[in-house]
């Protein structure tokens, strides 16, 4: 497949320059639509900045354009749809909210093409330990989760744990990160389970967490319905376990259906938002144009955007290259959430000890 989209990568990399002598930056979205459209959060806060954005650069000469691309989920569709932005010579950035599996493959094609490629909702820790400098990730890695997980569970005084993980790159980052980092500490991995598929089954398995006295059950599961219904079969045989997950749990829609199953268990942030007057007049702007409050991803969308784009006139260029070396930038950049700064790698650049842990409270993880 790569060899037959070789031909068309070497047309890309430039950028479209429009007859009016205006400069385009165009980032496309590379997502399942039915998925980012049903919260609605993210594609909101993108749709605001762009809004913004071409006011305040319109005597710069700079247009900003962005637009979902829908790969409905599937890998074949997520890597072709990949492989003609990778050609398109218009592209300068893509945010990637594919599938993991798909990223994996599409994050090299697209680095290969020469352009700036973020993944706001993260992507695999292995794709930023590369040092490919095209590559950046909006969210704390993986390791950085299981780090901030193991904090939790050792403040809170649970000595015996159990882990359930599905086995996929991602789960496997995580619950690694947290075994070590509690191997310092009285708190211990008593058991690991990677397949809990209906209550029947589950029986065993948690007449031996009682057996060993597991008081906390730590759970990292790729895939928003299947992380549910675990914690369902979970909650519904044992109320009394302690449960800290992913952060896959901490989503709006979801949590609507299931919010008495997730009461009072804890997830990790993804993000780590900076009260400030920026972040008090983005939700008042938010506000009045949508009508309800901003969530985090809200932020996120808004401040990924705005990232490329107040970069790209910082330095006065808007090609890929030259803008993917401004995100490197030391300093780092002031969003209106967070102040964002990037490892040499991509990845996140994390204070474990101020990344909060939210509680489920009545459908809303506070």
């Amino acid at each position: 497949m790569l060899l037959l989209i070789l031909p068309a990568l070497l047309l890309a990399g430039c950028t479209q320059q429009k007859g009016n002598g205006q400069s385009l930056i165009y980032i496309p979205i590379l997502a399942d639509a039915s998925w980012l459209f049903a919260d609605g959060a993210f594609i909101s806060g993108v749709n605001m900045a762009v809004e913004e954005l071409n006011r305040e650069y319109a005597d710069r000469g700079i247009e900003v354009k962005a637009e979902v691309l829908d790969d409905a989920g599937g890998y074949e569709q997520g890597v072709k749809i990949a492989a003609q932005v990778a050609a398109d010579p218009a592209v300068t950035a893509v945010l990637n909210l594919q599938n993991f599996d798909v990223s994996k493959t599409t994050a090299d094609m697209l680095a290969a093409a020469g352009k700036v490629v973020l993944f706001p909702y993260g992507a695999y820790d292995s794709l930023f330990a590369r040092g490919n400098p095209y590559l950046f990730c909006g969210v704390p890695s993986f390791a950085n989760l299981g780090e901030a997980m193991a904090k939790y569970t050792m403040d809170a005084g649970y000595k015996r744990i159990a882990v359930y993980y599905n086995g996929l790159q991602s789960q496997e980052e995580l619950v690694t990160a947290f075994e070590l980092a509690l191997m310092d500490s009285d708190a211990k991995v008593v058991d690991y389970v990677s397949s809990i598929i209906s209550p029947s089954q589950f029986i065993s398995i948690n007449n031996r967490w009682q057996a060993l006295g597991v008081e906390a059950v730590v759970m990292a599961q790729y895939g928003l319905d299947p992380a549910f219904r675990v914690l369902e079969i979970i909650r519904e045989a044992n109320s009394a376990v302690a449960v800290i997950g992913e952060p896959i749990f901490n989503r709006a829609n979801a949590l609507a259906v299931y919010k008495d199953i997730a009461e009072g268990m804890v997830v990790p942030s993804t993000l780590v938002l900076e009260e400030s007057e920026r972040l008090a007049a983005f939700r008042e702007r938010y506000r009045e144009k949508y009508g309800y409050e901003p969530d985090t991803w809200a932020v996120q969308g808004y401040d990924v955007v705005r990232l490329v784009v107040d970069t790209a006139a910082r330095l006065g260029k808007v090609d890929p290259a030259s803008i993917a070396e401004g995100l490197h930038d030391a300093a780092g950049y002031q969003g209106v959430g967070r102040l964002i700064k990037f490892q040499p790698g991509g990845a996140l650049e994390v204070d474990i000890t101020k990344l909060p842990m939210l509680t489920c409270r009545d459908g809303v993880f506070r």
